[in-house]
C-alpha cells in the first residue's frame, strides 16, 4: 500500500492481493483518523457483500471469487470501542457487465484499489441501536 496526503485528503493505493479493510484499519490507526469519508475504485478478485434484513436483524452474505471491476466504493469511518470502524458499500461488475452491489464485508484487491479518504471535522462514534440491530452513528446533538 502506498499513501499520499494533501491538505484535507489522503489517497491510498492498495496493492494486488491486499485485503482492503485491513489496510484501511492500518492507515486509520497510523494516521490518527477519528472520522472520515471514503470513495474508491479499482479491481477485486474476491469480495463478500451483504444485504441487511431488517426483520431478521442480520446480514445475508454472498461471496464472489472472480475478477471484478470496483465500479464504486463509498463509505465512512467512525470509532467503535476505540477502534476504526469502516462502513462501506460497493458496486462491482464482472466480465458480463452486470452489476452486483451491497455492504462490503471483505475485499481482496485483484488489480489495484485507489481510495480517497477525506477526514471529517468531527469525532464520529457508533452505538448499538436496538430498533435496527445495527451500530448507528451517535446523535451529534445529544451532548
Amino acid at each position: 500500500m502506498n499513501s499520499y496526503t494533501s491538505n484535507n485528503s489522503h489517497l491510498l493505493i492498495v496493492n494486488r492481493g491486499e485485503e482492503l479493510i485491513e489496510r484501511l484499519n492500518q492507515y486509520a490507526s497510523e494516521s490518527d483518523l477519528n472520522s472520515a469519508w471514503l470513495s474508491g475504485l479499482g479491481g477485486a478478485d474476491q469480495v463478500t457483500l451483504g444485504f441487511y434484513d431488517l426483520e431478521a436483524k442480520d446480514y445475508v452474505w454472498q461471496e464472489y471469487s472472480q475478477p471484478l471491476e470496483i465500479v464504486s466504493l463509498t463509505g465512512n469511518m467512525t470509532i467503535v470501542d476505540g477502534r476504526p470502524y469502516w462502513h462501506i458499500h460497493g458496486v462491482f461488475s464482472g466480465q458480463d457487465f452486470q452489476s452486483i452491489s451491497g455492504h462490503v464485508n471483505s475485499l481482496r484487491v485483484g488489480l489495484t484499489a485507489e481510495v480517497l479518504i477525506t477526514p471529517l471535522p468531527m469525532n464520529l462514534t457508533r452505538s448499538f441501536d436496538e430498533t435496527t440491530g445495527l451500530k448507528l452513528i451517535d446523535d451529534l446533538n445529544a451532548n
